[in-house]
């Protein structure tokens, strides 16, 4: 079969996102070659779930940074101008760079027309990863910005894990920025949500996103049994599918505070995450 990609995703945190993507991992992984890839790199957990200290290998990861020769720069401006999150500051007498706003997009470097900047590099965290296809991102502690590791995180699983199946990409939760990036890319996004007043509220926030990337997603329905219908109806009356619906379960919650993926000792529940699977699948023709 041809490579899927799915990114799992949510409004907010809390939904079941992470519970969703090791249990689907664990569910498929008998019968598929798997890669299961943490982009939520500011507090990354899902290695908690598949047992990813074993034969652990960890690389630096850097972020391309300018920096200027200035025997070649005439301190026109240009790249203050071109940078898009202004990280550069010019002036008559000085060239300055904010390493923690530079995202690495190199565009300075690339327009300047005296070919003054060089590319430097920062470090910005750690991507670490086993053979039995599990990968995660960790950002430095204090680095403020994700996107150019979880970007390298899925350049790396794409490349580390080129044989895989399937991909699975733990998200980060909301819609901000690092969630945009581990969405972008895909074949598919599970959004999961729970059925609560708060947790419809950022759900529809997060649709609103996915509709105008364009991109194929499905609604897994975490937590079912509790709060109210709003979620579903909402569903039904914008023609969005629901994957399916894992109910509110003690038996669930009590497994996953222990790190144990409930699949793993309750067979029974595999259900859940098989159907949700065969409707992506239906989706992703």
């Amino acid at each position: 079969m041809k490579q899927l990609r799915i990114a799992v995703a949510s409004g907010k945190g809390g939904t079941g996102k992470t519970f969703f993507s090791t249990n689907l991992y664990h569910t498929l992984k008998d019968k598929y070659k798997m890669c299961l890839a943490d982009l939520d790199v500011e507090e990354p957990n899902s290695g908690l779930f598949v047992n990813a200290q074993n034969n652990i290998k960890t690389e630096k990861v850097y972020n391309i940074i300018p920096k200027v020769d200035s025997e070649l720069c005439v301190l026109c401006g240009k790249c203050a101008e071109y940078c898009e999150f202004n990280a550069i500051f010019v002036t008559k007498e000085k060239w300055l760079v904010f390493k923690e706003l530079c995202k690495g997009c190199t565009a300075c470097i690339k327009l300047c027309p005296e070919k003054a900047l060089k590319e430097g590099r920062k470090e910005i965290g750690t991507i670490s990863y086993n053979e039995r296809g599990f990968m995660e991102g960790r950002l430095k502690l204090k680095e403020p910005i994700a996107v150019p590791l979880i970007k390298q995180v899925k350049e790396k699983s794409a490349s580390e894990y080129a044989d895989a199946d399937i991909i699975i990409y733990d998200s980060p939760p909301g819609t901000t920025c690092p969630t945009i990036a581990a969405m972008k890319d895909n074949d598919f996004i599970v959004l999961v949500a729970e059925p609560t007043p708060f947790g419809f509220n950022d759900f529809v926030i997060t649709y609103e996103v996915l509709k105008e990337m364009n991109v194929k997603f499905g609604v897994v329905v975490n937590k079912h049994g509790i709060g109210n219908n709003e979620l579903e109806n909402f569903c039904e009356k914008n023609n969005i599918k629901i994957l399916s619906k894992i109910p509110h379960d003690r038996f669930i919650a009590e497994n996953y505070s222990k790190g144990v993926p409930v699949v793993s000792v309750n067979g029974e529940f595999k259900k859940y995450f098989v159907e949700a699977f065969e409707n992506i699948l239906r989706i992703t023709g």
